[in-house]
């Protein structure tokens, strides 16, 4: 006869469907970057402020990316992103409420450490669920079903700020993450699968051994570049400002263009990740990789709005959002069981670490120059990122 807790076993579907909901309240979340030149005028900041803001919030939660791997051997991880999804409330409302730079910064860092948990464990989830030739299925839903969030995100973001103010629309938009978090905790429990209970003192040669497989290393290398040029994070940060300060959009429009990029995010994961199941991971990563390096520097030359330039945003929005899903759907089927936490973990520390000093460092080149020169950068570095995936992984291209 089977125990209780075994008969709780939660359906793969299941599992997807509610850590996509998890992933997409945090999505909602990065919508609010539409605000942000309303916030750096509001609090009366300059690019450069805003950029270190930005750039030490990011710092912290990509630090923490790892915790959330080392805590799910000893904790489920369905309660890990639960927590995280509440912190995340707490940190929205606490940015509605900021009164300057400070204040600012502490509600930005403490809703990264709410997102920390989300990528870790949202992957390791359905990593348990879903055999090795679906998990590229899998998490390209789980990015591009969530990226509807950068969506509804900015829509209602912008509508409430217009009708009220930016801060009320916080404060509404800091509740859905609470609930959401509450879900996680109640519907996801009771499966084994979502603990590890990896014996004591495996975590060191588990990571010595990840480092190790062939092909880790030069891909994380590999991102530290692509990273400056591609990121969602760069991407979500430095459009409306873009389409507020190079294209001179009012609030509106800004949100219509910014909409139309975030629906090319929606789209390119989902449709990415069945290509790259099919014909490879690392083929895939390595064109669209391309294609998006290519379309953030040719940003530079529009000079102002038109059905081009939707156009252009939206193939942006496919090709760069798919970067993440691509990486990780290739990394996890390069590791099994535990690892599988560790690698993903590892792999956003270093990102969301790097991310955090790239967005500084554009920050500053915009401030001190222009988006030209801050779009030649971000080509230049993400060129180099992927010349090392050419020339470092050329030999495992087909294998994965």
């Amino acid at each position: 006869m089977e125990s209780p807790l075994k008969q709780k076993t939660v359906s793969a579907n299941r599992a997807l469907a509610i850590t996509t909901l998890s992933h997409m309240m945090q999505h909602i979340f990065v919508g609010m970057s539409v605000l942000y030149p309303t916030i750096v005028s509001e609090l009366k900041l300059s690019y450069t402020e805003f950029g270190l803001a930005i750039a030490i919030s990011s710092m912290i939660g990509g630090l923490l990316q790892l915790a959330p791997s080392v805590l799910s051997r000893r904790f489920a991880r369905h309660i890990i992103l639960g927590v995280g999804n509440i912190l995340l409330s707490i940190g929205t409302f606490l940015t509605s409420i900021s009164r300057g730079i400070i204040d600012f910064l502490v509600g930005r860092i403490v809703s990264n450490i709410g997102t920390a948990p989300t990528h870790p464990m949202g992957t390791a989830i359905l990593s348990t669920k879903f055999e090795q030739r679906k998990i590229g299925w899998a998490l390209g839903m789980y990015y591009g079903l969530a990226y509807i969030g950068n969506i509804i995100g900015p829509i209602f973001i912008t509508l409430l700020a217009i009708l009220f103010t930016w801060r009320i629309s916080l404060i509404v938009f800091s509740l859905p993450s609470l609930i959401v978090g509450v879900l996680l905790i109640i519907f996801l429990n009771g499966d084994k699968k979502f603990s590890t209970n990896v014996k004591e003192g495996s975590l060191k040669q588990d990571i010595i051994k990840i480092l190790k497989t062939e092909g880790v290393l030069s891909i994380l290398f590999a991102q530290v570049f692509i990273a400056a040029a591609i990121d969602i994070i760069m991407i979500t940060t430095y459009t409306p400002i873009y389409l507020a300060k190079w294209i001179n959009l009012d609030d509106v429009n800004r949100s219509i263009f910014y909409t139309i990029e975030l629906v090319g995010g929606v789209l390119g994961p989902i449709m990415l990740g069945r290509i790259g199941a099919r014909k490879g991971y690392m083929k895939t990563i390595i064109f669209s990789t391309l294609f998006a390096v290519t379309s953030v520097v040719l940003l530079a030359l529009h000079s102002y709005a038109s059905i081009i330039l939707a156009i252009h945003l939206f193939f942006v929005g496919f090709f760069c959002f798919s970067f993440t899903s691509l990486i990780q759907s290739y990394l996890v089927n390069l590791t099994e069981g535990a690892s599988r936490d560790l690698i993903v973990g590892i792999h956003f520390t270093l990102l969301f670490s790097i991310v955090s000093l790239w967005t500084a460092v554009i920050g500053y080149v915009i401030d001190h120059y222009s988006f030209l020169q801050a779009f030649t950068l971000m080509g230049f570095l993400g060129t180099v990122g992927l010349a090392i995936l050419v020339i470092k992984m050329r030999h495992f291209i087909g294998k994965i």
